[in-house]
């Protein structure tokens, strides 16, 4: 029997992306049983492009929510919605993929066969390339840290982590729990993910900083830990204040004592890899 997998994609006003995104997923040798391209209320020809493409695909299905003044940042709470709706427990897989970036042909083919190859894999993605001059450089990730812009979730890791969490640092925060539970999670270099707009640059750079700064908050980093992850992202874009930036987005949301949206076991977890990570110990992060 063949696999079924299930692809969901939120945008908004991506009228610059999309049509390369759609070519990308329509050229897939495995394609998906249904893909659910979410809108968040596009005011741009984003939903037009989506919709011609579903006249000549009947698997892609575009979702139109209405157009609000404050959207959810990820897009995760809408994902969940309609991946309820759809009845996601009857695919085999969950593919999330954002809507600027662009795979092989065979991506997802490949994805599957390292599933295949690894029981115990629960998300899997591959590595992220970025737009540097004339060329692609790739962007560094930890090998057990799949990429957030398109990934691919097994369903019975998807079903064990609850689903995707609301609001920023939801990528993070579904590592751990997959890791937490015993599951494997890949990025594979030989597999390339274009990403076409640099990483947390949709509002600005400045305003991608203090976002990561507010996911490391929500994803229950130690303050320790996100020192030394500052200062690393010291002379980053835009320079010279980006880790300034992630810095001052994490205290003030500790001032403010904003909720942290990790539970409380995964704040433990991550803090104590942290911790480990900084003084040399092992840790589950390979």
């Amino acid at each position: 029997m063949r696999t079924q997998y299930l692809a969901v994609t939120p945008v908004y006003n991506e009228e610059r992306f999309i049509g390369d995104l759609l070519r990308s997923v329509v050229g897939q040798s495995c394609l998906p049983r249904r893909w659910l391209v979410i809108d968040d209320g596009s005011s741009d020809s984003t939903a037009a492009l989506i919709d011609s493409a579903a006249r000549d695909h009947p698997w892609i299905r575009p979702i139109h929510l209405p157009i609000h003044k404050h959207r959810r940042p990820g897009g995760e709470a809408f994902i969940m919605e309609q991946l309820g709706l759809e009845g996601w427990a009857d695919y085999d897989f969950i593919f999330r993929l954002d809507a600027d970036i662009t795979i092989q042909a065979d991506h997802v083919q490949n994805l599957l066969s390292e599933f295949e190859r690894d029981g115990q894999l629960g998300i899997a993605s591959g590595a992220l390339y970025e737009p540097h001059g004339e060329a692609w450089r790739v962007l560094p990730q930890p090998s057990f840290q799949p990429t957030g812009a398109c990934r691919l979730y097994s369903r019975q890791c998807f079903e064990a982590i609850g689903g995707l969490e609301s609001g920023l640092g939801w990528d993070t925060i579904d590592v751990t729990k997959a890791l937490m539970l015993g599951f494997h999670t890949r990025n594979f270099p030989d597999l390339a993910v274009f990403h076409h707009r640099p990483m947390q640059s949709a509002s600005g750079l400045r305003r991608g900083r203090i976002n990561m700064g507010e996911a490391a908050y929500n994803a229950g980093y130690s303050p320790l830990f996100m020192i030394a992850r500052a200062l690393r992202h010291a002379f980053s874009a835009p320079w010279p204040s980006g880790g300034a930036l992630m810095m001052f987005a994490y205290t003030r949301s500790w001032l403010r004592r904003k909720r942290i949206v990790a539970d409380r076991e995964v704040v433990k977890f991550v803090r104590r890899q942290q911790i480990r990570r900084l003084f040399g110990a092992s840790t589950v992060w390979r």
